[in-house]
């Protein structure tokens, strides 16, 4: 399940720029924001089913990236790779509060679908996660996981990342990450 996002990237050079023109101007933030957030909002809208959650989740970290900007460091971490840290961060802090929300109504979801092409994108987003059974099925047994098994198996089987760029983003050793990765793939098998 490979977004369109995740297959265009920066270059590091190109993503340094516009990383330095953020930090001396917020208002260039735009452009980080517009190159990332597919991204990222598919990868929550992945770990949480849930459009109305996930479009929430994605609003906190942008705005906890841009809060942040000031303070971010190249420090082995990509841009990228910090966006997800964050969004990992969002969405388990997420979990904690036990977030609930109330599945749409017909009458809702009609409503909705008469507003603007963002919820109609939410909806459609949605509606196609519904649709696929066997997503289902699989982020049912994730979710009866841990949380960190959830995160690891979510980055490396739906985001597609390697061991090292879990790592850098959930800031753990790559050892752990493969440790985390056995666990979780067993404890999913027990569950499914």
């Amino acid at each position: 399940m490979l977004s369109q996002a995740k297959k265009k990237s920066l270059s590091q050079n190109r993503e340094r720029e516009l990383v330095r023109a953020a930090q001396a101007d917020p208002g260039e933030f735009h452009h980080l924001f517009n190159h990332y957030h597919d991204m990222i909002f598919n990868y929550i809208l992945r770990r949480t089913l849930d459009a109305f959650k996930t479009q929430d989740i994605t609003s906190n970290t942008f705005l906890k990236a841009l809060d942040n900007l000031p303070k971010f460091k190249w420090k082995g971490v990509s841009f990228s790779a910090w966006l997800y840290r964050i969004a990992t961060n969002e969405i388990n802090q997420s979990y904690r509060r036990q977030y609930r929300t109330v599945p749409l109504s017909q009458e809702v979801i009609g409503k909705t679908q008469a507003g603007g092409a963002a919820d109609d994108e939410l909806l459609w987003a949605e509606e196609e996660m519904a649709r696929n059974k066997k997503f289902r099925r699989m982020h049912l047994a994730l979710s009866q996981l841990d949380i960190k098994y959830q995160s690891v198996l979510s980055l490396k089987y739906f985001e597609e990342k390697s061991t090292k760029e879990i790592a850098e983003i959930l800031n753990l050793s790559e050892n752990t990450v493969k440790t985390h990765t056995r666990r979780g793939l067993m404890k999913l098998r027990k569950v499914l």
